[in-house]
């Protein structure tokens, strides 16, 4: 059963119709124009239909901070691997996160040495380590954003066992916006943002953009119609 609405989301016809009027629009505003993206699924998007192809070079489109791998800072693997140094340690994180370098060594390499370093789907394969090795000490090292918080809250919430604690890597993507914003050498003309981020947070923490840096900013889905439309409301 088709939900109602999404019969345009990749309808071709549809997309035609969109690029025509962010031409239009395009020729109106007469300069160039830079917007980025900070959802590394949106730039999934973008890149597996070519939307890039399809629009003017006056319309440049930049990839922002959307990857949890690529925004942690190696302070925060350094931590995790000196943690794991300790006896009756082991170090769980997704496998993203196992071969970024930090300061001197990776989880990757840290393991080879002889820790105990573990790839986890989630927090809770890391609580069922931690029931399973009650005389050693479970750290979960969680990255992400406002998408995967609330799974290690709710971990948390539940009553994990004594033995389990979090390194808590988390950032926050208005924050990160309001920092590319204070960049004047970026001059970023508007934002596309995540949909599945204002599902969990809402849309009011976006609104300072808008109402205090009048910098326009759409809150757009994934499929390529979702881009192409978050853009052309932009341009609007």
């Amino acid at each position: 059963m088709e939900i109602p609405g999404t019969q345009h989301l990749r309808n071709k016809d549809f997309t035609v119709k969109v690029i025509r009027v962010i031409n239009n629009l395009l020729k109106e505003i007469n300069k160039p124009i830079k917007l980025m993206h900070v959802c590394g699924t949106h730039e999934h998007t973008i890149s597996k239909y070519g939307l890039r192809s399809l629009l003017p070079n006056s319309l440049e489109i930049l990839s922002g901070p959307g990857c949890p791998v690529c925004v942690c800072p190696a302070a925060d693997i350094d931590k995790a691997i000196e943690l794991g140094k300790r006896e009756n340690t082991i170090i769980t994180t997704f496998g993203d996160m196992i071969r970024v370098p930090a300061s001197n060594l990776s989880l990757a390499e840290l393991k080879a040495k002889g820790a105990d370093v573990r790839i986890v789907y989630g927090p809770h394969d890391a609580i069922k380590i931690a029931k399973e090795n009650p005389e050693k000490e479970i750290i979960f090292f969680a990255i992400g954003f406002e998408t995967t918080a609330p799974l290690i809250g709710y971990e948390i919430q539940s009553g994990p066992p004594s033995n389990f604690s979090v390194i808590c890597a988390y950032k926050l993507i208005p924050a990160a916006l309001e920092l590319l914003i204070s960049q004047s050498q970026l001059r970023i003309d508007g934002f596309i943002s995540p949909g599945h981020v204002s599902t969990i947070i809402g849309l009011q923490p976006f609104k300072i953009f808008s109402d205090a840096y009048r910098v326009p900013n759409v809150i757009a889905g994934f499929e390529p119609n979702d881009v192409l439309l978050s853009i052309l409301m932009i341009l609007r």
